[in-house]
């Protein structure tokens, strides 16, 4: 059986309303920028869409594995699936708190879908850059003007 990920987001916040089943992702991460580390984002969401291909019943696993910048890989979550024959598509919802950002880099998460035998059917790879920036203090004035857009 295939699977195919259709949609895949990081963010800080979602919610799958009861009535509609409408999937709502709130503050899409790219990047965290921040003058200095470690830092701990309150709420890391993990938002999926899986599409199955056949109409048969699909039970496997979902695997989480992170790949920090200083090169460590760890599995940081997973959770079983079940996808009944009648349903095309199901919605999966991940969440994390406090989530620690210790080094500046590249932070990426890989998703694996895998049926029962073991077997990755499916793959999503996800991430965010936490960025160093200068910090400014509140009133100070900047050292130079932004320049004017037209």
């Amino acid at each position: 059986m295939s699977m195919k990920i259709q949609f895949a987001t990081l963010s800080l916040g979602a919610s799958v309303d009861q009535q509609t089943g409408n999937l709502s992702v709130f503050d899409i991460l790219e990047e965290v920028r921040t003058p200095q580390l470690p830092v701990q984002l309150p709420f890391l969401v993990i938002s999926l869409i899986i599409e199955k291909k056949e109409p048969t019943d699909f039970q496997g696993k979902m695997l989480i594995h992170l790949f920090t910048p200083e090169g460590n890989q760890q599995m940081i979550g997973s959770g079983d699936m079940r996808i009944p024959g009648d349903q095309k598509r199901m919605k999966a919802v991940f969440r994390f708190g406090g989530f620690p950002v210790t080094h500046y880099g590249n932070y990426r998460f890989v998703l694996s879908c895998v049926n029962e035998s073991g077997n990755k059917i499916g793959e999503a790879i996800l991430g965010f850059d936490a960025i160093q920036v200068a910090q400014v203090a509140q009133g100070a004035a900047q050292a130079e003007k932004p320049k004017l857009a037209h």
